[in-house]
């Protein structure tokens, strides 16, 4: 199995063999290699996937260039592989001539200019294409696979075994179990008989998600359609955070009434809302949460002086903490595969008072029985009553009226940096406007934590 580097005047060079396989490996690309049997002389990528070792083949060596299949194998295969990801099972995949054929129109009308570089951009445009013939049914496939592994990674085959009667419950709302009854599944049409399974996930829009909201109402009940967009919640929040999903916003239902009753939980109107959702007396909500216990208190207090999600605050684990340097990180969350948050001097005493008073656990924030914290609490004074989410919609509120840019802003809430601009946007150091909106908020309540 000789070591060399595969070019083009070697592959060319090299003879068919009379028998068995002759393998050449490249000494410059680690799992680029080269195959030549008796007739014919193909292209693969090569590495470990799961603790064993697979090759996804690239293409035949008489339809494609040397230099077309290294770029194949460096730009695309090896790094998904590398990743965990077996390019052969993936929806994107193609078949073994389809990056040829790509190149070879260009390559035919200049052969000369077909750098390594025009081979990138082709195929990232071959694969978008392909993307966007994705359906429902296979994205919430590539979601269970995720989701299955990621419930027992954290929490055990217990909690994993928990949740599959979810997910299934879930898949059979969007069209993919065995069986139904006479009506058939949910949103179903003549067109889709399998409801919204089949149907490309670029097609579901706002327009589409109000249409079938009204429906579902109309024929199956209101709690049907609240379970039903429950499971496409679920599906798009999914789908925002991966690149290889063609879907970088959440659609929402077009709600004529403009009222939002019935919504599911997650879910909004499109038409405007004249009233701004705050925290309508920041002193008093600051007094109440002080007379709670100090892992809840400490946790509402983080989520008002950072704005981020409850959902985040919770789920918020003490080696994913940097107090030194003043951030926190995820490694995916509502609508990006990573993300850092940026901690004001406020949050980093806060947390560092947690830490001498709770010691570090695998959470910051723990339940009564050591494992994480699973709600924060409402803030309430008589009659009023402040939500968890209502501290991140504050923070942003005085953002604003201190005057932080709308890219800044968005950027430490998370918005900034969803769909495709989350995986190649370096993350920017926000936290002097962190500290300055913090700075605010503690004037404003007259505290100190």
């Amino acid at each position: 199995m000789p070591h060399q580097k595969i070019t083009q005047a070697l592959v060319d060079g090299l003879p068919y063999q009379d028998s068995g396989t002759l393998w050449v490996h490249d000494t410059e690309l680690a799992g680029f290699n080269l195959s030549i049997g008796q007739r014919t002389k193909t292209y693969y990528a090569a590495g470990e996937h799961g603790n064993r070792f697979i090759r996804v083949k690239i293409g035949r060596a008489d339809v494609t260039k040397a230099n077309e299949a290294r770029a194949v194998a460096r730009d695309v295969l090896l790094p998904e592989i590398r990743r965990g990801v077996d390019p052969r099972a993936k929806q994107l995949s193609d078949d073994d001539q389809a990056y040829a054929r790509i190149l070879a129109g260009i390559r035919e009308a200049r052969p000369e200019d077909l750098s390594d570089q025009m081979a990138r951009r082709i195929i990232r445009g071959k694969a978008k294409r392909r993307a966007d013939e994705l359906t429902v049914g296979q994205v919430w496939a590539m979601y269970e696979k995720y989701k299955r592994a990621s419930i027992l990674e954290e929490q055990g085959p217990e909690k994993a075994r928990r949740a599959e009667t979810h997910i299934t419950q879930q898949r059979r709302y969007l069209g993919g179990a065995d069986t139904y009854g006479k009506d058939g599944p949910y949103a179903s049409s003549l067109e889709w008989p399998k409801g919204w399974w089949d149907r490309p996930i670029t097609d579901i829009t706002p327009e589409l998600c109000s249409t079938t909201w009204r429906d579902l109402n109309r024929t199956r009940g209101r709690r049907t359609a609240q379970m039903f967009f429950m499971a496409v919640q679920v599906l798009f929040n999914y789908a925002v955070a991966k690149k290889e999903v063609p879907v970088t916003s959440h659609p929402m239902v077009i709600d004529a009434a403009g009222d939002g009753i019935g919504l599911p939980k997650g879910w909004q109107t499109l038409r405007a809302q004249n009233e701004v959702e705050r925290i309508s007396d920041i002193r008093a909500w600051w007094r109440q949460t002080d007379k709670m216990t100090v892992i809840p208190k400490s946790a509402l207090k983080v989520a008002l002086l950072t704005g981020m999600r409850p959902t985040e605050v919770l789920a918020m684990k003490w080696e994913n903490v940097d107090l030194d340097a003043g951030k926190v990180w995820f490694g995916m969350t509502k609508t990006t595969d990573y993300r850092e948050v940026a901690l004001s001097s406020w949050s980093v005493a806060q947390l560092r008072r947690l830490e001498a008073m709770t010691g570090r656990q695998e959470y910051v924030f723990t339940g009564p029985t050591g494992g994480r914290l699973l709600s924060l609490p409402n803030v309430t004074r008589g009659k009023d009553r402040w939500t968890p989410k209502q501290c991140r919609k504050e923070w942003q509120t005085v953002a604003v009226e201190i005057g932080i840019g709308d890219t800044r802003r968005r950027a430490q809430v998370g918005k900034g940096l969803g769909g495709t601009d989350g995986h190649y946007v370096v993350t920017p150091d926000l936290r002097d406007v962190v500290q300055r909106v913090a700075d605010e908020i503690m004037r404003r309540v007259e505290g100190a934590v």
